[in-house]
């Protein structure tokens, strides 16, 4: 689902895409990473964060995003680096192609989110590292906001935390910000 014009003009902000760009770099550097590594970001917007850690790291960027005119943008930003229009729920790339996988509040705007969840693994190499941070809710509410509000996503820590551990993946790290969870697995097969 594409963002409304609201939502860009606040997510497409400066100090926004500052601050995004900035919790992922915190987040990155609680893993071991190697420069030249693949690093992929799913929903990347505008190219803030991808274009902070390529920087900063040394990583194989890749940028993917549903909107046309946030990946023009990004890569305007950043024109050596990889950005393509992509559906995250239909990632095209091969199984394990990346090393670390990571998304920033993303899946909430996905009704089939937990698909998204899938493909993100499913491209992570083992041994990888699938950053992930979005707004989580009692499973309960979730239930209730699916029944109301279908055509968006509603993660659960739960949910979330069950599909993770059944895929393989072995958490090293959770933090919560109110709503916001930000949560790091490593893929261990």
């Amino acid at each position: 689902m594409k963002m409304t014009v609201i939502e860009k003009h606040f997510v497409n902000s400066p100090a926004h895409a500052l601050q995004v760009a900035h919790r992922a770099r915190r987040l990155l550097d609680r893993i071991d990473i190697n420069a030249r590594r693949r690093y992929l970001d799913v929903g990347c917007g505008v190219g803030a964060a991808a274009c902070e850690i390529a920087a900063r790291c040394g990583l194989d960027v890749t940028g993917i995003d549903v909107d046309p005119g946030q990946i023009e943008a990004a890569r305007a930003a950043c024109p050596h680096l990889r950005f393509m229009v992509m559906d995250a729920t239909k990632l095209q790339f091969h199984d394990a192609e990346f090393d670390i996988v990571a998304t920033s509040m993303v899946t909430h705007h996905l009704p089939g989110w937990e698909r998204a969840f899938s493909e993100m693994i499913r491209v992570l190499r083992p041994g990888g590292y699938l950053i992930y941070s979005d707004f989580m809710l009692p499973s309960w509410l979730a239930a209730v906001g699916r029944s109301i509000i279908p055509f968006v996503g509603f993660p659960s820590t739960k949910l979330i935390e069950s599909l993770a551990s059944s895929a393989g993946l072995t958490k090293v790290y959770r933090s919560r910000a109110g709503l916001r969870f930000d949560f790091i697995w490593l893929r261990n097969s």
